[in-house]
């Protein structure tokens, strides 16, 4: 039977996983982390940005959809380093979480497991690069 300690604890964890879950889902919606298709990508797999997404759903006049784009750029180096400060801890985090699923798997599962984190992994790399490259070449585009 669980103590109280172990109940607390093992609660921590779910409430750790199931944030960490939805966290990731919006950053995956927010950067394109999927290697799902996604309704609306262009010819060339290019999903709309943000203000794009906006400008079809909200139907912004040409003058709005400029201030948009104007706020987004404005903001973008906040962002950028609100993310340069908590990447270290989403990293860190995102071990430990992996570390402790893995406990739970049996051989073959953490066999799979370790293949879903290698795509995944692999993917942000791909992701990553494709960025840099995008704003080395002077493209600021980013995807709210």
């Amino acid at each position: 039977m669980l103590n109280r300690s172990k109940m607390w604890a093992a609660s921590l964890v779910l409430a750790t996983f199931v944030a960490g879950g939805a966290v990731g889902s919006v950053i995956s919606n927010a950067w394109g982390d999927s290697d799902a298709p996604r309704e609306g990508r262009e010819e060339r797999g290019r999903r709309p940005s943000y203000s794009e997404r906006l400008a079809e759903a909200l139907q912004l006049s040409p003058a709005q959809q400029e201030s948009v784009k104007v706020i987004l750029e404005r903001r973008q180096e906040g962002l950028a380093q609100i993310w340069r400060e908590t990447q270290p801890r989403w990293d860190s985090l995102r071990v430990v979480i992996r570390e402790d699923i893995l406990r739970q798997l049996e051989e073959e599962q953490s066999a799979t497991y370790h293949g879903m984190i290698a795509r995944s992994d692999s993917a942000r790399v791909a992701r990553d690069q494709a960025n840099r490259e995008r704003n080395r070449d002077g493209g600021r585009r980013r995807d709210w």
